[in-house]
């Protein structure tokens, strides 16, 4: 099966200058973990919820994050360890960083006209958990994700 046929088309992509606060919202309202990171029509990198909770607590050591991407429950974590005060001073702290400041700039891609065992093989190998999908002019047209390869292998 070629990607184009179950690739993700509408794809939520974010801007190298986004706060991280803009990027965690988008992808708790979106239900995603991660997204490709696009300047002038170009993709020039990725950004998941691991680089931002990793970055997070090496730049802020005293914010701690559960593994759950959801903005909303980190902030309830956040809360419930903190008092107010403290808390905003480390979302202040956090509108600093850029999604420049934490992307993966060395992203793996496929095109329309791969096959589902080529995004596989290309995600087992390195380790990752979604492609981005790249037409001949280097745009960004779809997405897939390791959810997204399942869900055709097995034929739902």
């Amino acid at each position: 099966m070629k990607i184009k046929k179950m690739m993700r088309k509408s794809v939520v992509t974010v801007s190298p200058g986004d706060t991280i606060v803009k990027v965690l919202k988008l992808f708790s309202e979106n239900k995603i973990s991660g997204a490709p990171v696009v300047s002038e029509g170009k993709l020039v990198g990725i950004i998941t919820d691991s680089d931002i909770i990793a970055n997070l607590d090496t730049h802020t050591p005293k914010v701690h994050f559960a593994s759950s991407p959801d903005f909303l429950l980190i902030m309830a974590g956040l809360k419930s360890r903190r008092g107010m005060n403290e808390i905003e001073k480390e979302m202040q702290v956090m509108k600093k960083f850029r999604v420049r400041d934490f992307m993966t700039e060395e992203v793996f891609t496929v095109g329309p006209e791969d096959t589902i065992t080529d995004a596989a093989r290309l995600i087992h190998e390195k380790r990752i958990t979604r492609l981005p999908v790249l037409d001949k002019r280097g745009k960004v047209v779809g997405i897939v994700a390791r959810q997204d390869l399942i869900r055709a292998l097995s034929g739902c």
